[in-house]
């Protein structure tokens, strides 16, 4: 009897799949065949994660799998929408609870890509217009959030915005799960299984390749990666030689981007980047082209290095700045743990903490990741003194199509208890970028401070555009913000740490437990907002009618404290 693709597994990637299963496993309902997932509290379904879950049965391959596999592919295929003439075509809802986009409404190719960009400008102009009249209105200042909630809510109902009424990207992951299914089904699929999926990957790759070529809607490089791959393995299975055709020069121009600064736009992102390096291992085991495979590796290899050069061991994480972030702490929104513990070896690397992204190991099991040798001596010895400096050109999503690259300069300073980094030169409105990062070793993990923006309620939008100037020496960081909009919003500190309680802040210095940051700032008066027993807030507040507060400057100067 052949054995499993789990069977085949190396102890690291069987601790790996298990744990993911288990997840998975938990998040089932047998009544739709749909996986729950818990996010910030909230249990929602998951159409990426009832994917994951179908390969993790395939590759456990235990009797009666293949019931649940087509059970699960089916539901999967339900929320897949079928409009040619949409920009959401062959996009999959996330769950059967999430309304249709709205259809009709927008031409997307009569609109164009300056369209999309003066579209997406003046509604922002124009809400935040609105919202300084509302704040005039003695009357309706007290519902500025509800009537603005409703201004909102008709917007989304009437034209589709991307990632507010349709996603874009969970269309890659799926597929990706897909081609594994068909790719390693075999006699133990149905005729009428393989039907559905290869019917529901045409209908997607419609979509995606309508995406890619005009660039209505940007693909970020995880999602470049995959597609590269999607085009590759589903051109030759639905016998589409051109989408191969098109794989590689797609794959060509990526790679020549990104040896212009040998950087992707995601730069020093685990996240996103522990994507790119899964998929592009997918090309090296799965294409049958050697010039894509060749093109993949030269990649690969490069974003290894990349991640290498940040990474501190003695922290268990990467410096920032981060041009994509989540959660500081990489072991809570990203892969990157699993993998380094899949190419390493328990015994060279045994920390593998689950993480919201673990669940993608199934997938991730099925290609190969592979780490270049000088990479993983990278990984694995400690930082002194380490002094980096990197440019690179970002992706504005949301940015004059032209003009959405801005070249940016990552500056770091690792050592094994203190490390901090800081970015200048981004145009990037999104609330994932982290411009100024610091960290420092406490006795049980570690300690943080990252600078962000938000308006003055909390939302975390894609604010056009506060910009952020940094620079990073040996215990030294300046920081100069220019919040350049036309509303209110609020630049600061976060602090997580340990013992936050002990700490004191003073006008002209912030003592935390184990690091001293001595300040100067020319900015309004901060206010403190804490926020839990670990985290604080030390708020600098923008206000567009006080002009002088929209541009602030910080000088920081870290001292460790054993």
């Amino acid at each position: 009897m052949a054995l499993s693709l789990y069977d085949q597994l190396s102890l690291e990637g069987k601790n790996l799949f298990q744990d993911a299963y288990a997840c998975l496993r938990a998040g089932y309902d047998p009544s739709t065949h749909f996986v729950s997932m818990k996010y910030d509290g909230v249990v929602s379904v998951s159409v990426r994660e009832t994917a994951y879950y179908a390969l993790a049965l395939m590759m456990r391959d235990e009797p009666g799998a293949w019931e649940t596999i087509e059970s699960l592919c089916r539901a999967i295929i339900s929320l897949q929408i079928d409009s040619p003439k949409e920009i959401f075509h062959g996009v999959f809802r996330h769950s059967p609870h999430e309304p249709l986009p709205p259809s009709g409404q927008m031409d997307f190719r009569r609109l164009n890509l300056y369209g999309r960009y003066w579209a997406d400008c003046t509604h922002e102009r124009v809400t935040d217009r609105f919202h300084q009249k509302l704040q005039a209105s003695p009357s309706l200042r007290q519902h500025t959030a509800e009537i603005e909630a409703l201004l909102d809510g008709a917007l989304i109902e009437t034209v589709p915005v991307v990632w507010r009424t349709y996603e874009p990207n969970i269309r890659e992951f799926v597929l990706m799960c897909f081609a594994m299914l068909l790719c390693h089904g075999g006699e133990s699929m149905s005729p009428a299984l393989s039907k559905a999926l290869q019917k529901s990957a045409r209908l997607a790759m419609e979509g995606a390749i309508v995406r890619s070529q005009s660039q209505f809607t940007p693909l970020n490089t995880n999602i470049q990666c995959m597609h590269i791959f999607l085009l590759d393995f589903f051109g030759e299975y639905l016998q589409e030689p051109s989408w191969r055709e098109y794989a590689l020069s797609y794959a060509q121009g990526m790679l020549d981007r990104y040896r212009e600064y040998h950087a992707c736009a995601e730069f020093n992102s685990p996240t996103y980047c522990g994507v790119d390096l899964s998929t592009l291992g997918f090309i090296r085991r799965y294409s049958k082209s050697g010039a894509l495979k060749a093109l993949a590796q030269e990649l690969e290899e490069g974003i290894w290095r990349d991640m290498a050069e940040f990474y501190n061991p003695a922290m268990r994480n990467f410096c920032g700045p981060y041009s994509r972030a989540y959660e500081l702490d990489m072991s809570v929104h990203t892969c990157f743990c699993d993998m380094l513990y899949l190419a390493l070896g328990e015994k060279r690397f045994p920390w593998h903490p689950f993480s919201i992204e673990s669940v993608i190991n199934p997938l991730t099991l099925l290609g190969d990741i592979r780490i270049p040798e000088d990479a993983k001596q990278a990984f694995l010895t400690p930082k002194q003194d380490v002094s980096i400096c990197r440019r690179f050109r970002e992706l504005s999503e949301r940015g004059d199509p032209e003009n959405n690259s801005a070249l940016c300069t990552a500056t770091a300073w690792i050592t094994p208890g203190l490390m901090a980094g800081a970015m200048s030169g981004s145009e990037n409105p999104s609330y994932q970028l982290h411009p100024l990062v610091v960290f420092w070793r406490q006795k049980q993990g570690n300690g943080t401070i990252k600078l962000l923006r938000c308006l003055p309620d909390g939302q975390m939008t894609h604010l056009h555009t506060v910009l952020f100037n940094g620079r990073t020496d040996k215990n030294h960081i300046t920081m100069d913000v220019d919040a350049q909009v036309c509303r209110d919003v609020d630049i600061f500190f976060e602090v997580e740490c340990d013992g936050l309680d002990s700490a004191r802040l003073e006008d002209g210095a912030w003592h935390f437990p184990g690091l001293t940051v001595s300040l100067s700032a020319s900015a309004p008066k901060p206010t403190l907002q804490r926020i839990d027993s670990r985290v604080l807030r030390i708020v600098y507040p923008a206000r567009i009618a006080l002009p002088d507060t929209m541009r602030m400057r910080f000088d920081l100067t870290l001292t460790r404290n054993e």
